[in-house]
Protein backbone atom coordinates (compact mmCIF):
# COMPACT_ATOMS: atom_id res chain seq x y z
CA UNK A 1 0.00 0.00 0.00
CA UNK A 2 1.31 3.46 -0.89
CA UNK A 3 2.35 5.63 2.07
CA UNK A 4 -0.01 8.45 3.08
CA UNK A 5 2.87 10.94 3.33
CA UNK A 6 6.13 11.33 1.44
CA UNK A 7 9.14 9.96 3.26
CA UNK A 8 11.59 12.55 4.57
CA UNK A 9 15.27 11.59 4.46
CA UNK A 10 17.11 11.89 7.77
CA UNK A 11 20.33 13.26 6.30
CA UNK A 12 21.05 16.77 5.06
CA UNK A 13 22.30 16.56 1.43
CA UNK A 14 25.13 18.94 0.65
CA UNK A 15 28.09 19.55 -1.64
CA UNK A 16 31.59 19.18 -0.22
CA UNK A 17 34.59 21.01 -1.68
CA UNK A 18 36.70 19.47 -4.48
CA UNK A 19 39.83 20.03 -2.37
CA UNK A 20 38.39 17.90 0.40
CA UNK A 21 37.66 15.04 -1.99
CA UNK A 22 41.13 15.42 -3.54
CA UNK A 23 42.76 14.97 -0.14
CA UNK A 24 40.60 11.90 0.48
CA UNK A 25 41.41 10.28 -2.89
CA UNK A 26 45.17 10.94 -2.82
CA UNK A 27 47.11 7.84 -1.78
CA UNK A 28 47.20 4.04 -2.07
CA UNK A 29 44.06 1.87 -2.15
CA UNK A 30 43.75 -1.93 -2.04
CA UNK A 31 40.89 -3.43 -4.06
CA UNK A 32 38.51 -6.34 -3.69
CA UNK A 33 35.71 -7.68 -5.91
CA UNK A 34 32.69 -9.75 -4.90
CA UNK A 35 30.10 -10.90 -7.41
CA UNK A 36 28.43 -13.64 -9.41
CA UNK A 37 31.56 -15.47 -10.59
CA UNK A 38 32.35 -19.12 -11.23
CA UNK A 39 33.49 -20.57 -7.86
CA UNK A 40 36.75 -21.67 -9.53
CA UNK A 41 37.68 -17.99 -9.88
CA UNK A 42 37.24 -17.16 -6.21
CA UNK A 43 39.78 -16.91 -3.42
CA UNK A 44 39.27 -18.56 -0.03
CA UNK A 45 37.51 -15.48 1.32
CA UNK A 46 34.91 -15.61 -1.46
CA UNK A 47 36.20 -12.61 -3.38
CA UNK A 48 37.54 -12.72 -6.92
CA UNK A 49 41.09 -14.14 -6.85
CA UNK A 50 42.95 -11.06 -8.02
CA UNK A 51 45.81 -8.77 -7.12
CA UNK A 52 44.02 -5.41 -7.23
CA UNK A 53 45.04 -1.90 -6.23
CA UNK A 54 44.76 1.76 -7.15
CA UNK A 55 47.21 4.63 -6.70
CA UNK A 56 45.85 8.18 -6.90
CA UNK A 57 48.13 11.22 -7.26
CA UNK A 58 45.92 14.29 -7.12
CA UNK A 59 48.93 16.62 -7.13
CA UNK A 60 49.61 15.57 -10.71
CA UNK A 61 46.01 14.77 -11.56
CA UNK A 62 46.59 11.11 -12.41
CA UNK A 63 45.79 7.63 -11.14
CA UNK A 64 46.90 4.06 -11.89
CA UNK A 65 44.80 0.93 -11.36
CA UNK A 66 46.01 -2.63 -11.84
CA UNK A 67 44.17 -5.95 -11.57
CA UNK A 68 45.55 -9.44 -12.26
CA UNK A 69 44.06 -12.89 -11.75
CA UNK A 70 46.60 -14.45 -9.37
CA UNK A 71 47.11 -15.73 -5.82
CA UNK A 72 49.62 -12.92 -5.25
CA UNK A 73 48.56 -10.01 -3.04
CA UNK A 74 51.11 -7.26 -3.59
CA UNK A 75 49.61 -5.01 -0.92
CA UNK A 76 49.21 -7.64 1.78
CA UNK A 77 51.75 -5.88 4.00
CA UNK A 78 49.73 -2.66 4.10
CA UNK A 79 46.82 -2.46 6.53
CA UNK A 80 44.10 0.13 6.65
CA UNK A 81 43.59 2.18 9.78
CA UNK A 82 40.28 1.82 11.55
CA UNK A 83 37.73 4.04 9.87
CA UNK A 84 39.89 4.47 6.74
CA UNK A 85 38.15 5.81 3.61
CA UNK A 86 36.45 3.23 1.40
CA UNK A 87 35.53 3.65 -2.27
CA UNK A 88 32.83 1.19 -3.28
CA UNK A 89 30.79 0.88 -6.47
CA UNK A 90 28.58 -1.51 -8.40
CA UNK A 91 29.02 -2.75 -11.97
CA UNK A 92 25.79 -3.77 -13.63
CA UNK A 93 25.45 -4.12 -17.40
CA UNK A 94 22.55 -2.49 -19.19
CA UNK A 95 19.78 -4.74 -20.40
CA UNK A 96 20.53 -4.13 -24.08
CA UNK A 97 24.18 -5.16 -23.86
CA UNK A 98 25.16 -8.08 -26.06
CA UNK A 99 27.83 -9.25 -23.61
CA UNK A 100 26.82 -9.59 -19.98
CA UNK A 101 29.47 -9.24 -17.30
CA UNK A 102 28.75 -10.70 -13.87
CA UNK A 103 27.02 -8.40 -11.41
CA UNK A 104 29.73 -7.28 -9.03
CA UNK A 105 30.78 -4.86 -6.30
CA UNK A 106 34.26 -3.32 -6.34
CA UNK A 107 35.66 -1.97 -3.08
CA UNK A 108 38.91 -0.09 -2.51
CA UNK A 109 40.14 0.56 1.03
CA UNK A 110 42.70 3.31 1.55
CA UNK A 111 45.92 2.07 3.19
CA UNK A 112 48.18 5.12 2.81
CA UNK A 113 48.00 8.86 2.13
CA UNK A 114 51.45 8.75 0.50
CA UNK A 115 51.72 7.39 -3.04
CA UNK A 116 55.43 6.66 -2.54
CA UNK A 117 54.34 3.89 -0.16
CA UNK A 118 53.24 2.01 -3.31
CA UNK A 119 56.83 1.28 -4.37
CA UNK A 120 56.84 -2.23 -2.89
CA UNK A 121 53.44 -3.01 -4.37
CA UNK A 122 54.60 -1.91 -7.83
CA UNK A 123 57.79 -3.95 -7.53
CA UNK A 124 55.89 -7.11 -6.62
CA UNK A 125 53.09 -6.73 -9.14
CA UNK A 126 54.57 -5.23 -12.30
CA UNK A 127 58.31 -5.68 -11.66
CA UNK A 128 59.34 -2.02 -11.44
CA UNK A 129 62.35 -1.30 -9.23
CA UNK A 130 62.65 1.74 -6.98
CA UNK A 131 65.44 3.11 -4.87
CA UNK A 132 64.69 4.37 -1.37
CA UNK A 133 64.70 7.99 -2.57
CA UNK A 134 62.88 7.36 -5.86
CA UNK A 135 59.48 8.97 -6.21
CA UNK A 136 56.44 7.32 -7.76
CA UNK A 137 55.30 9.17 -10.89
CA UNK A 138 52.38 7.28 -12.37
CA UNK A 139 52.60 8.62 -15.94
CA UNK A 140 56.30 7.70 -16.03
CA UNK A 141 55.72 4.14 -14.81
CA UNK A 142 52.90 3.72 -17.34
CA UNK A 143 55.24 4.80 -20.12
CA UNK A 144 57.83 2.25 -18.97
CA UNK A 145 55.24 -0.56 -18.90
CA UNK A 146 53.93 0.29 -22.36
CA UNK A 147 57.44 0.53 -23.85
CA UNK A 148 58.33 -2.84 -22.30
CA UNK A 149 55.12 -4.35 -23.78
CA UNK A 150 54.13 -5.45 -20.28
CA UNK A 151 50.44 -5.65 -21.23
CA UNK A 152 51.03 -7.65 -24.42
CA UNK A 153 51.71 -11.08 -22.91
CA UNK A 154 48.60 -13.31 -22.63
CA UNK A 155 50.72 -15.99 -20.93
CA UNK A 156 51.36 -13.78 -17.93
CA UNK A 157 47.99 -14.57 -16.35
CA UNK A 158 44.50 -15.82 -17.11
CA UNK A 159 43.59 -12.14 -17.20
CA UNK A 160 45.30 -8.87 -16.31
CA UNK A 161 44.81 -5.21 -17.13
CA UNK A 162 45.84 -1.74 -16.09
CA UNK A 163 44.67 1.79 -16.68
CA UNK A 164 46.29 5.19 -16.42
CA UNK A 165 43.76 7.92 -15.68
CA UNK A 166 45.07 11.31 -16.80
CA UNK A 167 43.76 13.84 -16.19
CA UNK A 168 41.74 13.24 -13.05
CA UNK A 169 39.67 16.37 -12.42
CA UNK A 170 37.23 17.54 -9.76
CA UNK A 171 34.75 20.38 -9.64
CA UNK A 172 31.27 21.51 -8.68
CA UNK A 173 28.68 21.42 -11.45
CA UNK A 174 25.30 23.07 -11.57
CA UNK A 175 22.09 21.07 -11.94
CA UNK A 176 19.72 23.43 -13.67
CA UNK A 177 16.97 20.83 -13.86
CA UNK A 178 17.00 20.18 -10.12
CA UNK A 179 18.57 23.34 -8.76
CA UNK A 180 21.73 23.45 -6.63
CA UNK A 181 24.96 21.73 -7.57
CA UNK A 182 26.83 18.42 -7.39
CA UNK A 183 30.48 17.43 -7.04
CA UNK A 184 31.85 15.92 -10.25
CA UNK A 185 34.74 13.45 -10.58
CA UNK A 186 36.03 12.84 -14.12
CA UNK A 187 38.78 10.37 -15.05
CA UNK A 188 40.13 10.06 -18.61
CA UNK A 189 41.63 6.60 -19.03
CA UNK A 190 43.94 4.61 -21.28
CA UNK A 191 43.37 0.87 -20.69
CA UNK A 192 45.64 -2.02 -21.68
CA UNK A 193 45.52 -5.71 -20.92
CA UNK A 194 45.48 -9.32 -22.12
CA UNK A 195 43.79 -12.63 -21.46
CA UNK A 196 40.19 -13.39 -20.55
CA UNK A 197 39.29 -9.88 -19.50
CA UNK A 198 35.85 -8.32 -19.82
CA UNK A 199 37.41 -5.76 -22.13
CA UNK A 200 38.36 -7.55 -25.36
CA UNK A 201 41.84 -6.09 -25.77
CA UNK A 202 43.92 -6.33 -28.91
CA UNK A 203 47.57 -6.78 -27.95
CA UNK A 204 49.41 -3.50 -28.20
CA UNK A 205 46.22 -1.51 -28.78
CA UNK A 206 44.87 0.68 -25.95
CA UNK A 207 41.22 1.38 -25.23
CA UNK A 208 40.37 4.97 -24.36
CA UNK A 209 37.47 5.67 -22.07
CA UNK A 210 36.13 8.30 -19.66
CA UNK A 211 34.68 7.45 -16.26
CA UNK A 212 32.62 10.24 -14.77
CA UNK A 213 30.20 10.65 -11.88
CA UNK A 214 28.36 13.43 -10.09
CA UNK A 215 28.11 13.10 -6.33
CA UNK A 216 25.78 14.24 -3.59
CA UNK A 217 27.24 14.84 -0.15
CA UNK A 218 25.83 13.05 2.90
CA UNK A 219 26.74 14.08 6.43
CA UNK A 220 26.95 11.21 8.90
CA UNK A 221 27.40 7.46 8.43
CA UNK A 222 26.81 5.55 5.18
CA UNK A 223 25.97 1.92 4.49
CA UNK A 224 28.09 -0.18 2.11
CA UNK A 225 27.13 -3.49 0.48
CA UNK A 226 27.54 -6.52 2.75
CA UNK A 227 31.06 -7.96 2.47
CA UNK A 228 32.47 -4.81 0.89
CA UNK A 229 35.12 -4.07 3.51
CA UNK A 230 38.59 -5.34 2.73
CA UNK A 231 40.07 -5.91 6.17
CA UNK A 232 38.64 -6.96 9.50
CA UNK A 233 40.14 -3.90 11.19
CA UNK A 234 38.43 -1.51 8.79
CA UNK A 235 35.04 -0.07 9.66
CA UNK A 236 32.51 2.43 8.42
CA UNK A 237 31.89 5.06 11.05
CA UNK A 238 30.62 8.57 11.37
CA UNK A 239 31.81 11.24 9.00
CA UNK A 240 30.98 12.82 5.68
CA UNK A 241 30.47 10.77 2.52
CA UNK A 242 29.67 11.35 -1.12
CA UNK A 243 27.40 9.08 -3.11
CA UNK A 244 26.50 8.78 -6.79
CA UNK A 245 23.98 6.86 -8.85
CA UNK A 246 23.07 6.76 -12.52
CA UNK A 247 20.17 9.12 -11.84
CA UNK A 248 22.61 11.87 -10.78
CA UNK A 249 24.35 11.91 -14.15
CA UNK A 250 27.27 9.49 -13.81
CA UNK A 251 28.35 7.54 -16.87
CA UNK A 252 31.18 6.02 -18.88
CA UNK A 253 31.98 7.38 -22.31
CA UNK A 254 33.86 4.95 -24.55
CA UNK A 255 34.75 4.67 -28.22
CA UNK A 256 32.28 1.84 -28.82
CA UNK A 257 28.54 2.15 -29.34
CA UNK A 258 26.20 -0.09 -27.36
CA UNK A 259 25.86 -2.54 -30.25
CA UNK A 260 29.64 -3.09 -30.06
CA UNK A 261 29.67 -3.46 -26.29
CA UNK A 262 31.11 -6.97 -26.58
CA UNK A 263 34.42 -5.27 -27.38
CA UNK A 264 34.43 -3.47 -24.05
CA UNK A 265 31.67 -4.93 -21.93
CA UNK A 266 32.87 -3.15 -18.79
CA UNK A 267 31.48 0.04 -20.35
CA UNK A 268 28.56 -0.14 -17.96
CA UNK A 269 26.61 2.05 -15.61
CA UNK A 270 29.02 3.32 -12.92
CA UNK A 271 26.40 2.96 -10.22
CA UNK A 272 25.82 3.08 -6.46
CA UNK A 273 29.15 4.74 -5.70
CA UNK A 274 30.08 5.61 -2.11
CA UNK A 275 33.33 7.33 -1.06
CA UNK A 276 34.17 8.18 2.53
CA UNK A 277 34.56 9.14 5.21
CA UNK A 278 36.04 12.24 3.62
CA UNK A 279 39.15 14.00 4.84
CA UNK A 280 38.28 16.19 7.81
CA UNK A 281 39.23 19.30 5.86
CA UNK A 282 41.64 20.58 8.50
CA UNK A 283 44.80 19.87 6.46
CA UNK A 284 46.28 22.24 3.89
CA UNK A 285 44.97 22.17 0.33
CA UNK A 286 46.84 20.15 -2.26
CA UNK A 287 48.94 22.01 -4.76
CA UNK A 288 47.70 22.42 -8.32
CA UNK A 289 48.53 19.53 -10.69
CA UNK A 290 51.98 19.71 -12.21
CA UNK A 291 52.22 20.14 -15.95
Amino acid sequence: MAPKALRTLAHNPQVFSPDRLARTLNGVWIGRVIGEYDPQLLAKDGSLNTDYYMIVDMKRGEAFTYQEFTDRRSGAGMRAKRGAPVWSYTWCARENYESKSPRQVHTFTKVSDNIDDAREILSKSVGLRFGREDRVVLSDLWKKLVEAKFFDNPRRSLAYAGVLFKPVTLGSVGTAARGGSLLELRMVGEYRGAGETAAKFELGVPIHNVEQAQFLGVAGSARLPQGALLASDSSIGSGDYITAAAELGNAMFGPKADFNAAVFSTQMAFDKVVIGPLDSGRSASLRKPRK
